[in-house]
C-alpha cells in the first residue's frame, strides 16, 4: 500500500514538471513544447546534455530536479528573451539556471512552503564531481521545443 501511494505522487510530481515546462515554453515562446513517457534512470547513467540548471529540493520531498538542454535550445531562447544574437557561455549557463528555477518555482506554488527549492546550480557538460543521492528514483521526462531536445531529471523521496 505505501509504496502505491509513493508511486502515484511521484506520477503526480512528474506531472506537474510536465505542465509546468509545457507551460513556459507555451506562455513565454508562443509554442508549446512535447515530452515524452518519462522513464526510470540510475545514478550511473544520468542523462546531461550541453548546459543544465540544477535545483536541490528540501521539506517535505527531498531530492533534485534538472532541466539539461542542448546549446542551441538555450541559444534561442537567450536570443528570443534578450535579444543577444551571439549569447555568451555565461548567457547560456544564466538561461540554464532561468528555465530550471522557473519550472521548479511553479511546482512549488502547488506544493507549497514545505516543498524549498534551492536557488539553481549551472553547469556546462558533465562536471567530473557531480553526485546524486544514492536509493532515490530517477526519472527521465524526454523534452522536445521545436527541434531542440532536453531532459527533465527528477530525484525525489
Amino acid at each position: 500500500m505505501y509504496k502505491e501511494k509513493e508511486k502515484v505522487e511521484f506520477e503526480e510530481t512528474c506531472q506537474l514538471f510536465i505542465n509546468s515546462v509545457n507551460n513556459y515554453f507555451g506562455h513565454l515562446t508562443g509554442e508549446v513544447s512535447q515530452t515524452s513517457v518519462p522513464y526510470l534512470k540510475t545514478v550511473d547513467n544520468v542523462m546531461l546534455k550541453d548546459y543544465t540548471g540544477m535545483i536541490g529540493i528540501s521539506g517535505d520531498r527531498k531530492g533534485f530536479v534538472y532541466i539539461s538542454g542542448d546549446t542551441n535550445l538555450y541559444k534561442e531562447l537567450v536570443t528570443l528573451f534578450l535579444d543577444i544574437e551571439e549569447p555568451s557561455s555565461s548567457d547560456l549557463l544564466d538561461m540554464a539556471g532561468e528555465l530550471s528555477n522557473v519550472v521548479s518555482g511553479n511546482v512549488r506554488e502547488t506544493y507549497g512552503k514545505n516543498f524549498m527549492i534551492s536557488v539553481p546550480i549551472v553547469f556546462k557538460g558533465a562536471p567530473e564531481k557531480l553526485k546524486f543521492p544514492k536509493g532515490v528514483p530517477i526519472y527521465v521526462i524526454p523534452i522536445k521545443w521545436k527541434s531542440h531536445e532536453a531532459f527533465i531529471v527528477i530525484g525525489l523521496n
